[in-house]
């Protein structure tokens, strides 16, 4: 039993520092994977809200009929419906709180045409709405007035829970760092023996939790990557469940056999190593969220070639889904789903196509960066060939989020802005904000430099220092700095001199 202890308390102490290391060296990104488990409790404990229906019919014929969900956040829905088209056919379009629905099939409308519009709510509660439309000017008729639904009594408050878990988003980052470095000390802790009946109480009580947590995400199918050793090991939940259920057997072990402990250190000595050591793991932490993980294992490291990332298929690996396609047909009462072999025979038959079902058999290969994109949210430009393709040195300044941005690194960053220019270097800004937040952020800062839009989660991968800084040659990685720690035009040209 003695050796069995010994083994399941070094065993456990080593993963337990591995584990946090691989985490603290990259607090950011297990901030991101704590943002999803946050954003999937917030909505599994939010209220469940009715639904409204929402019909539309123009002299009797049914254009529109469809069911939508509402929102706790719903007040007032907007309702715009547009008749458009030549002169003898019309489509309705349904334009519903920034959605919108069209019907699959145009009807023949005539002239005027009397529209009714109709909301009924859970409680069978009707508004109902008529207009007429005499003429079409320029071939389209928007209509606006009239159509202002007030849902807010049939919209439920949020549940204490859901608002507790959203808001513990803002804290996620000091979440990250805390549980990391907690898990990093107990490892140590454990490894050297030092308060064992405290650290073996809280390392039971970690892994409990976690293990509940990985077997919530495996059985509802909830993250599909637990962050147990962040992006070095990604393991899928139900690995992960596997790997927290052994080490809460060797936490029995632990418990059972904790006479047999042993501290490596005389009480006063391990006090002060545990401090001393403690306070390293916090600065690691610090320093790797401030100046970018030491070990970089994202797609946008060092040396990495985006275009051939994106575009390379290992060998073995499929380049597309294998998909099984199944066809819903019907004729009279009788409805039945047939293969694509069967669909000609059942056509023949009478039976009546009714939807197609696809099922994806094997999934094809998935590139680590898939959602690379620059692009002007202005006129709509894509840029992202022109980036990829360009031969030569860029700069690209990435600023994930606007009102989060450490606005220190906005003056150097206006520098090398400046100097790009100056040597006919590209510079891309990106950020995910709206064009009118980028006009206000500009202008309130003075910034020169383009700003483009590109997908959030690409910026939050490649950013995990707001801002952070990039030095490209074509579409490979030259170097990157965090916006703490922007490089000086003397560091800038050294690159250009030894091409």
């Amino acid at each position: 039993m003695k050796n069995l202890f010994l083994f399941a308390r070094l065993f456990t102490g080593a993963l337990f520092i591995f584990s946090g290391i691989v985490k603290l060296n990259d607090p950011s990104g297990f901030a991101i994977k704590l943002n999803e488990y946050f954003d999937v409790f917030a909505e599994d404990v939010s209220t469940k809200q009715d639904s409204v229906n929402a019909t539309i019919r123009c002299n009797d014929v049914l254009l529109i009929e469809k069911k939508y969900e509402l929102y706790p956040s719903d007040d007032v829905k907007d309702i715009q419906i547009k008749i458009e088209g030549d002169s003898l056919l019309r489509s309705v379009k349904l334009k519903w709180g920034g959605s919108s629905i069209a019907n699959e099939e145009t009807k023949r409308l005539s002239f005027p045409a009397r529209v009714e519009f109709d909301i009924t709510g859970m409680d069978g509660k009707s508004i109902g709405h008529q207009f007429v439309i005499d003429s079409l000017q320029n071939g389209t008729l928007s209509h606006n007035e009239d159509l202002m639904m007030d849902i807010s009594s049939w919209v439920k408050g949020e549940s204490w829970l859901s608002i507790f878990f959203k808001g513990c988003k803002d804290y996620s980052l000091y979440f990250s760092g805390f549980f990391c470095a907690l898990e990093v000390v107990l490892g140590f802790a454990m490894l050297i023996g030092w308060q064992f009946n405290i650290t073996i109480l809280i390392t039971a009580l970690l892994i409990g939790f976690f293990t509940f947590l990985t077997w919530y995400s495996a059985y509802f199918n909830k993250v599909t990557d637990c962050g147990c050793f962040g992006d070095f090991i990604k393991l899928k939940p139900w690995d992960s469940f596997k790997k927290d259920i052994i080490l809460s057997i060797l936490v029995v072990i632990l418990v059972v056999g904790r006479k047999y402990n042993k501290s490596f250190f005389v009480e006063s000595k391990s006090h002060l190593v545990m401090s001393v050591f403690s306070m390293l793991t916090i600065g690691f932490g610090w320093y790797c969220y401030t100046y970018l993980p030491v070990w970089d294992f994202l797609p946008y490291k060092k040396g990495n070639d985006i275009k051939h990332i994106m575009t390379y298929i290992p060998e073995g690996e499929r380049e597309t889904d294998s998909i099984r396609i199944r066809f819903m047909m019907k004729k009279d009462n009788d409805s039945l789903l047939v293969s694509t072999a069967q669909y000609s025979e059942f056509s023949q038959s009478g039976y009546q196509f009714i939807r197609q079902d696809r099922e994806i058999i094997i999934p094809g290969y998935e590139s680590p960066i898939h959602d690379f994109a620059i692009y002007n949210a202005e006129s709509g430009e894509d840029f992202k060939d022109k980036m990829l393709d360009y031969q030569g040195f860029q700069l690209v300044f990435v600023i994930p989020f606007l009102s989060e941005v450490k606005t220190n690194a906005l003056p150097q960053a206006e520098v090398c802005n400046n100097w790009a220019r100056k040597n006919q270097i590209p510079f891309w800004g990106l950020t995910s904000a709206s064009l009118q937040a980028c006009k206000a952020f500009k202008d309130e800062l003075d910034i020169n430099f383009m700003l483009y839009s590109a997908d959030q989660k690409m910026l939050m991968t490649m950013a995990r220092y707001n801002p952070t800084l990039y030095l490209f040659n074509g579409s490979t990685i030259v170097e990157k700095w965090s916006g703490a720690s922007m490089p000086s035009l003397q560091i800038l040209n050294s690159f250009i001199l030894s091409k």
